[in-house]
Parts: C-alpha cells; sequence; structure tokens
C-alpha cells in the first residue's frame, strides 16, 4: 500500500512538472466561439489548417477566462473565445465583431494576457511517459521484493519450527536415535515452501513405501501443534530418499515495522 501512495505521489509530482508550459509570455488575440463552431473548424478559419488546433499559438478560453486543455476541445460552446498567438495572421478573419484583444480587455477577473497558455510538447510527454512506467515499475519490484524478503523470513521460521517439532519424538524417547535429517526448499514468489525430511543413518523413518501413515500422522500432529493457519499443508511425495512435505503459505505478509 505504501508503495502505491509513494507511487501515485511520484506521478503527480512528474506530471505537475511535465505539464507543457512556455517560458515566454506570449500575447493572444482572441475572436467569439459561435454556435455550430468545433475546435478544428476554428483552427481551419483562423491559421488555415484544422490540426493547429493542437499547436502553442492557438488556445482556447472558457468563458471564465481560464484556459481549456487540449484533450477537451471536442466540447467547446458558444461565449467561449478562441485566441490565436500575436504574430500569427489567421487565414480568414471570422465574420462578426471580434472579442475585445488581450490587450484591450477589462475584466474584474485576471486579464488572460496574465494567463500563461499551457502548451502540448509532444517529446516531453513522451519522455515523461517513458520516466513515469520506470519508476512505476521500480516501485513496484521494490514493493515485491520486500514482500518477498518478509516471506522468506517466515517460511524459515515455520520451517524450523516444523522440523524440531516432527523430530522431538524420536528425541524424547531413549534409544530412539537421532532425529531425521532435514532440509528447507523455499519459493517465496509462488509462497511456496518444502520442507524436505529423510531417514538418519540406520533408521527406516521417515519414508512413504513402508511409514506413509506414520508420515501424515506426524505432519498432522505438527501443524496442529504450531498453530500455523497461514500454510496449507499438501500431499507428500517422495524424491529419491527425501520425503518432500509441501506448504502453500495463504496469510498476510506483515509491512516492515508491523509488530
Amino acid at each position: 500500500m505504501n508503495a502505491m501512495v509513494a507511487c501515485s505521489a511520484l506521478v503527480s509530482v512528474l506530471l505537475a512538472a511535465a505539464g507543457p508550459n512556455d517560458t515566454t509570455t506570449q500575447r493572444f488575440r482572441c475572436y467569439p466561439i459561435r454556435p455550430g463552431d468545433s475546435a478544428a473548424q476554428i483552427a481551419e478559419r483562423l491559421t488555415g489548417h484544422h490540426l493547429n488546433r493542437w499547436g502553442s499559438s492557438f488556445q482556447i478560453f472558457d468563458a471564465h477566462r481560464r484556459l481549456v486543455r487540449k484533450s477537451d476541445y471536442d466540447a467547446i460552446y458558444p461565449g467561449w473565445t478562441a485566441c490565436l498567438a500575436e504574430g500569427r495572421s489567421p487565414a480568414e478573419i471570422p465574420s462578426g465583431p471580434p472579442a475585445a484583444s488581450v490587450d484591450d480587455a477589462q475584466q474584474s477577473d485576471a486579464p488572460m494576457s496574465d494567463l500563461d497558455p499551457i502548451l502540448y510538447d509532444p517529446v516531453l510527454w513522451w519522455l515523461t511517459s517513458i520516466v513515469l512506467a520506470a519508476a512505476s515499475t521500480s516501485l513496484f519490484m521494490m514493493h515485491s521484493w520486500k514482500r518477498q524478503r518478509a516471506l522468506a523470513h517466515i517460511m524459515r521460521r515455520f520451517g524450523g519450527d516444523f522440523v524440531r517439532e516432527f523430530g522431538r519424538p524420536s528425541a524424547q524417547y531413549r534409544g530412539a536415535g537421532p532425529s531425521p535429517r532435514a532440509r528447507l526448499r523455499i519459493n517465496p514468489r509462488r509462497s511456496r515452501m518444502e520442507i524436505m525430511v529423510a531417514p538418519s543413518p540406520g533408521r527406516t523413518y521417515p519414508n512413504l513405501s513402508d511409514h506413509r501413515g506414520n508420515v501424515e500422522y506426524d505432519v498432522a500432529r505438527v501443524t496442529a501443534a504450531l498453530k500455523q493457519d497461514a500454510f496449507a499443508s499438501g500431499r507428500p511425495y517422495a524424491e529419491g530418499e527425501w520425503v518432500v512435505l509441501p506448504f502453500q503459505f495463504n496469510g498476510r505478509v506483515p509491512k516492515e515495522g508491523d509488530r
């Protein structure tokens, strides 16, 4: 969860930093948007080509003199204004009286000349997308690595406790001999672990050919004694001299700092 919050915060910061902007103050001459107008039609009239609506010299402001994002150009309304940067000659001045130029506008709101238009820089946005993708991937991998490290610790601790409890009856009875040999095989990425046990030298237990019932009984006894419901045991199987006891972890992995 913390990784996701950090990722969201990073995305917001990068978007704000990479949001298209211009270091120079541009001045615009504006024209009213008429009923039925579209951004493409207005750009065609003012610049000679409808694709120029995506350019930095063409901007649209709403009725409150707020800059309209180019991604919202599909929905524009009469009473808004389309503005062309000064220095660009419109291909065709639309009929009807133009709106007051930026220099002449006298409004109670901040004049449009004080609003820095947001410009679209495709190269910058591509670079931003790459940075965001790399940052998101890095955060995800870091979160995954921390989870797997914590789960590996939980598995090793459970495996050690299991092996000790599994061999306890042998250690308690006189003449029972050494405890069975044991190994752990863990796979935190798949939340899976295997406890491998084999007879000590000169012994035959545990093995599945002669003592399957005893092995399964001991697995049930040990898991009940440890009270670790997060680990679900699977069916034992043989691997050479080893009896493999598979377990699947289905519990919650505590975060670092949790008690």
